[in-house]
């Protein structure tokens, strides 16, 4: 029965770390496509897309970052301090003042004041207002206009109304708005809330990773044997580096895939200019599988197909409906 238990705890946790990784390549698509800096989710906002990553795979959040944090992809910053529900971990709160002697919540504070004025020295909630709202004087009847001018604060104490203590402060009693758990400061989860920068240089390493896998998966696919980070031999002996080489009974591909690393897309477009470049020297068929960028950087050789797609999947649709039109 125990082994049983384990051997469901381990399938449990295998099923994590591999739900783990797929969110963690999602992330690193979503940072590249939407060439991010900085990732900062504001407490309670529900629909952010990386928060929409963990939820697809059923990852906690937290766990998520902590992993890109853990992989060089982002480094964490506190951004704010906050009040967290112990139980639930929500951040809404009804907030009561308690009596520290009796926990009633009917407290009241009361404020020592003089009327520089007058010279007149009382308890400021104890005071009369006009039929404005305006607080009066009790002695000279005067409004009190401008603390520090003509009345200023002496101190402040607090009052329960059901056993009679003062005090000097009450307890904060705070009531959860999501599962209504009620806790002091003492019981508080006090936490920092953080804001992570993108390293784009170790995003960008990545994302290659993955684009060259999901191209040479989809060529794989379709018949061609596929060799990874090749190097391409041209007729004149210049040596260029292609993505991919695939080959298909006897026939060789050059793929270059390309997109803007670490942001630069005038970088992007000079990979593109240099495959057309290399293509006028090497009549050897050359696909350029681009994306977030432009192929239009001159005149395209007429051994060079391009596939531009505003993103990953868009641009692996795109491969796999021209490969299929080959058969």
């Amino acid at each position: 029965m125990a082994g049983g238990g384990t051997a469901r705890l381990e399938a449990s946790e295998v099923e994590l770390l591999r739900n783990l990784a797929r969110a963690l390549q999602d992330l690193v698509v979503y940072l590249v496509e939407s060439n991010l800096g900085e990732i900062s989710i504001e407490i309670g906002k529900k629909d952010h897309p990386v928060k929409s990553i963990a939820d697809k795979y059923r990852v906690p959040l937290d766990t998520l970052l902590e992993e890109g944090v853990k992989r060089g992809f982002l480094k964490a910053f506190p951004a704010d301090k906050l009040v967290f529900c112990p139980k639930c971990g929500g951040f809404s709160f009804k907030v009561r003042y308690a009596c520290p002697n009796c926990g009633s919540f009917d407290v009241e504070r009361n404020t020592l004041f003089s009327h520089v004025t007058c010279g007149f020295i009382g308890v400021l909630e104890e005071a009369p207002r006009t039929v404005t709202g305006k607080v009066q004087c009790p002695k000279c009847k005067r409004e009190l206009v401008r603390e520090g001018d003509d009345w200023v604060k002496l101190s402040s104490t607090w009052r329960c109304r059901s056993c009679g203590t003062s005090f000097s402060y009450p307890v904060a009693s705070l009531e959860c708005a999501s599962c209504g758990e009620r806790f002091d400061d003492k019981r508080a989860e006090y936490r920092a809330v953080m804001r992570y920068s993108v390293d784009k240089k170790a995003v960008s390493e990545a994302f290659s990773q993955i684009f060259n896998k999901r191209v040479a998966e989809v060529l794989a696919s379709q018949g061609y044997v596929v060799k990874p980070a090749a190097e391409a031999t041209a007729m004149s002996g210049v040596t260029r580096k292609a993505s991919l080489i695939a080959e298909k009974r006897g026939v060789r591909l050059y793929v270059h895939n390309i997109f803007p690393r670490e942001g630069n897309v005038e970088s992007a477009k000079d990979e593109v200019f240099n495959v057309y470049g290399s293509a006028l020297d090497d009549a050897t068929r050359r696909i350029i599988v681009a994306v977030n960028t432009p192929t239009q950087v001159a005149r395209r050789p007429e051994n060079v197909e391009t596939i531009e797609g505003r993103s990953l999947e868009e641009a692996i649709r795109k491969l796999q409906e021209k490969l299929r039109g080959e058969k």
